[in-house]
């Protein structure tokens, strides 16, 4: 079997209601948000960070075209908590950003880099990034998430 595509849906037809297919892809995003939580705390990286952003925008955006499949309230507060993360993970990613290209920026101009302190980023990047493994441990852990995937039908 050929290996899939990080945005392939397996058992996908074209038989399918909307709603069983919004149930598979769902059930699959999830899936792998899980698995980038977990690679992001056995490893808190640059690139573990941005897989992790990944996944949490794969899961929000077909939620938000799947709306109508399921029970409107439980839904909007999953996806809620999805947006904070998402929101949360990508001010972590913009110092990082940030720190990179001020110091391409040093670099290419040859400027004293000691000039800037970017400890500052280092320091804010820390207690976001703090805040961020706070807010992940209690997603995975919370009563939004099993409720979310009893309404999918999906299985921790």
């Amino acid at each position: 079997m050929a290996k899939t595509k990080p945005w392939e849906i397996l058992n996908l037809s074209c038989k399918q209601d909307l709603s069983s297919s919004a149930r598979i892809i769902l059930s699959q995003r999830l899936e792998s948000l899980l698995s980038s939580i977990n690679s992001y705390f056995t490893e808190v990286s640059i690139e573990n960070l941005h897989q992790l952003r990944i996944s949490l925008r794969r899961l929000r955006y077909p939620m938000e075209l799947f709306l109508k499949c399921f029970n409107r309230k439980k839904y909007l507060g999953f996806c809620k908590i999805i947006s904070s993360l998402q929101k949360l993970s990508g001010n972590v990613r913009d110092l990082d950003i940030l720190k990179h290209n001020m110091q391409s920026f040093f670099k290419k101009d040859k400027s004293k880099t000691e000039e800037f302190n970017f400890n500052k980023i280092d320091v804010k990047k820390n207690k976001l990034q703090s805040n961020l493994k706070l807010e992940l441990m209690k997603f995975i852990h919370g009563k939004e998430l099993k409720n979310f995937t009893k309404l999918i039908n999906y299985q921790i």
